[in-house]
């Protein structure tokens, strides 16, 4: 009777199950003595359980037995066992337990178990399939015992490649990629009809990001072997690493009819159309995918990125979080579910997701990016700026990460810095159109319009619809006065999104500038039938209200304005001065006071509210009211027109004609104004002054007879204590 051959079986933990039942199906061939298995589940308390200790239980073995699942290709432990008993040149025998990703893996350069590579999972009656792999196994040991025959009809340099493929294989393993590509360039050399070689070879190159090395060894791959489905998977995976989605789906599909039970060929052509925007099609590869391995790493993250971009937030975050289950330590999984509640605006889940992204990798610059949006959303803006500053130095060859720090700089009105990093981003990427676009709008913002409305048409240009290009573009045209270059692109902003509320509000905005007081109001109220909380859509309806004297309906409007917005300055300021029309004069300073407390950044409340102290009777009031407007802006003749005659009422009239002398200093031809100084020179009697000054008002086409028909002479006589001259009553009086 022969010794038994020793066998080492390599499992994941998880599938102890499994383990115990190969052992069980195997104890026949221990009683007649042809084979001895030994697992890790064997030790005793006491024995040594370090890594080492096993792996020379493995170099002691002839055989290994891995029982191939997703968690035994995940666990480093049984890499490790499969690396040494490929060092030692021991005979492997995978035995599929699941569908899994292990044609992309080491293992698969070993003829597997069951028959034709079915998953023991997949057979209707398991106790066959068990006895197909103990069959197998039976088999391979019989042949192992076997005397050697004289020839194997292998050439010495067929049989030497052989052993250096095994060798790059376990450099593969140890992630010795540029030790495996020397090793597998060398096997080649010696024997360079094996497709298993280029195929390795090529998937070597791909870890190293050298995509277009491993799309030329899967073509040689399968130019060697037409029917190699692994080689078109990794050439479909490759082809979509350098972008080019059309030949990754063809390869992928190829993959798919050689083996329908591919699970990463689905996976990777799901991941291709998901890249065209036909994510129906790619849900369909990844629900494929999962339904042959509901354990498949990193298809349940893929296909939530889908839902997301569906909008199906709710499935896309089941989806992340059976990912995180499956894989804790993924990341871009974290990373994924943190854009999620940051669009729910989240913030506090968004951020702690970030967190262990970073923590799990600190190289993750998007991860980086994506805290740093979320801590400005919530309006952290210098810890937002730490972040993007992180996302740069870890990867400064991305134009987006530059394009999102020039994003940030803009928030923060940091305008110079934002160009630079818009011009960075540009130049790393040309087709950026959204680094054109927002370069454009820090262009507007310096009232540089021609410089604008080129780079909005430049992102128009990369993405015609690219809608809030359109938008922004109007709006410059706006600016510039070109209105009708302003509606056309409001125009088109509306046709490519119908519900598009700010489109509207701008077209509203244009039209109001035009003087087509009815299509504003009608563009406005568009845009709050949308969006319903639009504050400055219905600010800007208030005021065109105005232009139309419609009193309530600009109080009506400015109401909901300061419901929604209760710091929104402005409202307050048209609300009072509807007020002030309907001569409710305490409600209308009320409103400009606070107005005035929320910093209102117009120097014109100061003018209206002392308008309506003087209305009031309140004219020391209206008095510092004008004062403060005087201080903030020295050069406004309306003011001193005010104050003169708020000066002239209180009987103050040296005051009232230094302030008139001011208004015609400014405005050397304001009729007013002699109008306004001639009549105060009455109150002091300075008859000829008062005559010289009512003559240019008149001879300048003021009406002053009307005017002063509002005042009778005799009460007024009677006001200054003395008759008028005749020429003074006559120019008055007479037409």
């Amino acid at each position: 009777m022969s010794k038994a051959l020793k066998g080492f079986i390599t499992y994941s933990h998880d599938d102890t199950k499994q383990k115990d039942e190969l052992r069980k199906r195997l104890a026949v061939m221990k009683q007649q003595n042809e084979l001895v298995t030994w697992d890790d589940g064997q030790l005793t308390p006491g024995d040594g359980a370090l890594q080492e200790g096993i792996l020379k239980k493995v170099a002691d073995s002839a055989l290994l037995l891995y029982l191939v699942s997703a968690a035994s290709l995940a666990s480093k432990n049984c890499n490790k066992e499969l690396a040494e008993a490929i060092k030692q040149e021991m005979r492997v025998i995978p035995i599929i337990l699941e569908h899994c990703d292990w044609l992309n893996h080491q293992v698969s350069g070993f003829e597997a178990l069951p028959h034709k590579d079915r998953p023991l999972t997949k057979w209707n009656d398991e106790g066959e399939g068990w006895q197909n792999v103990v069959d197998g196994i039976r088999k391979a040991v019989d042949k192992m015992q076997s005397p050697i025959e004289p020839s194997s009809g292998r050439s010495e340099e067929e049989l030497r490649a052989g052993e250096m493929f095994q060798y790059g294989n376990v450099q593969m393993l140890l992630g010795q990629l540029d030790m495996a590509i020397k090793i597998y360039s060398d096997a080649i050399k010696l024997n360079p009809y094996e497709a298993e070689m280029y195929n390795s070879r090529g998937v070597a190159f791909g870890l190293k990001g050298k995509h277009d090395l491993a799309i030329k060894n899967y073509t040689e791959a399968i130019n060697l072997n037409p029917d190699y489905a692994s080689a078109y998977g990794n050439r479909g995976a490759a082809y979509q690493k350098i972008g080019d989605v059309n030949s990754a789906i063809e390869d992928c599909t190829i993959a798919i009819d050689l083996n329908s039970n591919f699970v990463s060929a689905y996976a990777s052509r799901g991941w291709a159309y998901s890249s065209k925007g036909e994510i129906n099609r790619a849900i369909k590869d990844y629900d494929k995918a999962i339904s042959l391995d509901p354990s498949f790493a990193n298809v349940y993250n893929n296909r939530g990125v889908a839902y997301a971009n569906k909008g199906d937030y709710n499935r896309a975050i089941r989806d992340f979080d059976k990912e995180i289950k499956l894989n804790p330590r993924l990341a871009e999984t974290y990373c994924n579910r943190g854009k999620i509640y940051r669009n729910r605006e989240d913030y506090d889940r968004a951020i702690a997701d970030f967190n262990i992204a970073v923590n799990l990798d600190p190289n993750f610059a998007n991860a980086y990016c994506n805290r740093g949006f979320a801590y400005r959303d919530r309006g952290e803006i210098n810890r937002a700026l730490v972040d993007f500053n992180k996302a740069v130095d870890l990867d400064p060859d991305n134009a987006e990460v530059f394009h999102n720090r020039g994003v940030l700089y803009t928030k923060k009105g940091e305008i110079n810095r934002a160009l630079v990093d818009f011009n960075k981003a540009i130049d790393l990427d040309p087709n950026n159109a959204e680094a054109y676009h927002n370069r454009g709008i820090i262009y507007g913002l310096e009232d540089k319009y021609d410089f604008a409305i080129k780079d909005f048409n430049t992102a128009i240009d990369l993405k015609h619809d690219y809608i809030v290009a359109y938008r922004s573009r109007g709006i410059a045209y706006r600016e510039k006065g070109d209105f009708d270059s302003a509606i056309a692109d409001f125009n088109t902003a509306i046709e490519l999104k119908p519900n598009y509320a700010e489109a509207y509000y701008h077209r509203g905005a244009t039209y109001n500038n035009k003087g087509e007081v009815e299509l504003a109001i009608k563009d406005y109220t568009k845009a709050i039938e949308l969006k319903p909380d639009y504050a400055e859509a219905y600010h800007n309806r208030s005021a065109a209200y105005g232009n139309k004297g419609e009193v309530d309906l600009v109080i009506k409007d400015s109401d909901k304005v300061i419901e929604l917005r209760p710091d929104h300055a402005e409202a307050y300021y048209h609300r009072g001065a509807a007020y002030l029309i309907k001569e409710l004069v305490d409600q209308a300073i009320t409103d400009f006071t606070t107005a005035i407390q929320l910093n209102l950044n117009d120097t014109k409340i100061y003018n209206v509210r002392g308008a309506a102290y003087y209305k009031k009777g309140d004219f020391d009031s209206a008095i510092e009211d004008y004062n403060k407007r005087i201080q903030l802006n020295p050069d406004l003749s309306e003011t001193y027109r005010n104050r003169g005659i708020t000066f002239s009422i209180k009987g103050e009239h040296e005051l009232a004609i230094q302030d008139f002398n001011k208004v015609l200093q400014l405005e050397p031809q304001s009729a007013a104004a002699y109008y306004d100084r001639g009549a105060t020179w009455l109150f002091l009697k300075e008859w000829e002054k008062a005559m010289a000054d009512l003559t240019i008002a008149r001879d300048r086409g003021l009406d002053i007879t009307t005017i002063f028909q509002q005042t009778d002479i005799a009460n007024f006589e009677r006001a200054i204590g003395a008759q008028l001259p005749t020429n003074i009553a006559a120019i008055l009086t007479q037409k």
